[in-house]
């Protein structure tokens, strides 16, 4: 019996090496309902993206899509290697933030007006963080974000991490009407208990054929 965190892993798992694999996607670890700490000088309804900085995140493209945004603004936690480039090339309305407390990084999922992910990842982490918070998510297509964005749901796609397409991608997710119960319902849908539950039936089960 095998297990992994999303379809594309178990598409690898079976491309690669012939293996049947079940997608049973981990949890997140952020509680909306602990406490909250404003970050002085932000008001909410800025865009967050949450990432390591690192190239294959794609944070820089990110940033650029807001040369195109003049009247949104983007909030960007994270550290890396790629942080001083981006120091030198955001544009007015970005800010950079790293080493945050957990109850600030909580005050800024809860008042942001979208998440914005642009990364080629495995398994996409972040937009279920900010779905507990009803806070939809516009994504890359690709990998683990088919998993944990639904679109027109939780969030919109765009098909190339570039900053036009990130910047209109955007525009529409400004655009439409979220309805942040059935956002923060999709989030749920990716519960500690349901994975837990899971993962204690699979052990059982192999335990079970043992001599």
């Amino acid at each position: 019996m095998h297990l992994c965190n999303s379809t594309e892993i178990a598409n690898r798992l079976r491309r690669i090496y012939g293996i049947e694999a079940e997608v049973l996607p981990p949890p997140h670890g952020m509680d909306p309902h602990a406490p909250q700490e404003a970050t002085p000088g932000l008001e909410p309804g800025f865009h967050l993206c949450v990432s390591r900085l690192l190239p294959y995140k794609n944070v820089e493209a990110v940033v650029a899509a807001f040369e195109h945004l003049p009247d949104q603004r983007l909030v960007v936690v994270g550290e890396g290697p790629g942080r001083k480039a981006l120091e030198q090339v955001r544009p007015s309305n970005v800010e950079l933030f790293s080493n945050l407390t957990d109850a600030r990084l909580r005050w800024l999922y809860a008042n942001c007006q979208a998440l914005v992910a642009a990364s080629f990842e495995d398994f996409g982490l972040t937009p279920l963080e900010a779905g507990s918070f009803g806070r939809p998510t516009i994504a890359l297509r690709w990998g683990g974000f088919l998993d944990t964005v639904e679109p027109g749901v939780s969030g919109l796609f765009f098909d190339q991490p570039t900053a036009d397409r990130i910047a209109q991608a955007i525009k529409e997710g400004v655009s439409h009407e979220w309805d942040t119960d059935a956002i923060k319902a999709h989030a749920a849908t990716f519960d500690a208990a349901t994975f837990r539950t899971r993962v204690l039936e699979v052990v059982q089960a192999q335990l079970g054929d043992c001599p």
